[in-house]
């Protein structure tokens, strides 16, 4: 690769002309080879295809290797491209890496980035607004919803610095956390649900139930249909959402039973749980990527949940 076979952050052109590795262009390149395609690369990064194409045809052109070729929908990578993948990849964490360390010396109130998956957020959501910022004003913050296992990502590719998450079992050892409470997964139908009177209910009730669902990326997801494996039932999944309003829509009206944490199950309007057998609790916690030094106000935000701030 390139013409002493590193790849460093500078190297020579053959005409002796010493030139800075971009680490725009690699962001780009990674972003393009992690999604497969440069579309949604573009619509991840929120930059434009060209800008995509254009970075990996300036690294092509400084390298003087090939690194993509293309096919009729996307493009696959040639031996070069796969090297540059993995070690550009590398280079990028370092970097960021230490950006974030550096950055973290700084009493400077930097904007937190929060993820927080939807039905998650009517718990910690008020406290978070109504009871940390009305403490500590002067910290800035923004939120995102996703799915836990989408955060959970997006914290060890720093698109974020915190996320509130919903696990049954121990995070992977990437993650330092904050507990923030503990409630349970239950099934959740319409009042009138010839099944809503009862007090505790199995999978193998729910054989042939029509159901709705949060999709793959929410870990909720992954935990109950485990439960229906388990069971050797086969779920009638009506339909996957990431939407909590669509899930309360459908189960309001009636159409579809689903699954919802039981301290939203009590506070949502036309709807009547019933506890699984076995139970299914879930822990929230605060985590993020154990490698980032915290700011002082990512400290004092973990602190604050933990009674201690």
């Amino acid at each position: 690769m390139g013409t002493n076979g590193k790849l460093p952050w500078q190297w020579e052109r053959r005409q002796g002309k010493e030139e800075v590795l971009k680490l725009q262009q690699l962001r780009y390149f990674e972003a393009a080879c992690r999604y497969h395609s440069i579309t949604a690369a573009a619509e991840a990064l929120h930059v434009s295809q060209p800008s995509i194409s254009m970075a990996i045809r300036e690294l092509e052109e400084e390298f003087d290797v090939k690194l993509t070729i293309r096919r009729y929908q996307g493009f696959t990578l040639t031996e070069e491209g796969e090297a540059l993948w993995e070690m550009g990849a590398s280079l990028l964490r370092h970097a960021d890496q230490v950006e974030r360390y550096m950055n973290d010396f700084s009493e400077e109130h930097h904007v937190i980035r929060i993820g927080i998956p939807p039905m998650v957020g009517t718990l910690v959501l008020p406290e978070l607004y109504g009871g940390f910022l009305g403490e500590y004003p002067q910290v800035r913050l923004t939120t995102r919803e996703q799915g836990t296992k989408t955060l959970l990502q997006e914290l060890l590719d720093n698109q974020l610095d915190l996320a509130f998450v919903t696990h049954s079992g121990p995070l992977e050892p990437d993650f330092r956390t904050v507990r923030i409470s503990q409630t349970e997964t239950v099934w959740c139908v319409a009042p009138d649900h010839p099944l809503a009177g009862k007090s505790q209910i199995s999978m193998e009730q729910l054989a042939g139930e029509p159901l709705v669902f949060f999709q793959s990326s929410f870990s909720q997801h992954e935990l109950v249909m485990r439960r229906f494996q388990e069971a050797r039932v086969t779920p009638q999944v009506l339909h996957e959402t990431e939407q909590l309003s669509t899930v309360h829509s459908l189960i309001q009206s009636g159409t579809a039973s689903g699954f919802l944490l039981r301290f939203l199950a009590e506070k949502l309007p036309g709807v009547r749980w019933v506890r699984l057998d076995p139970p299914v609790p879930v822990e929230i916690r605060l985590a993020w990527d154990r490698r980032r030094k915290l700011t002082p106000d990512m400290r004092r935000l973990a602190r604050w949940w933990q009674g201690e701030a």
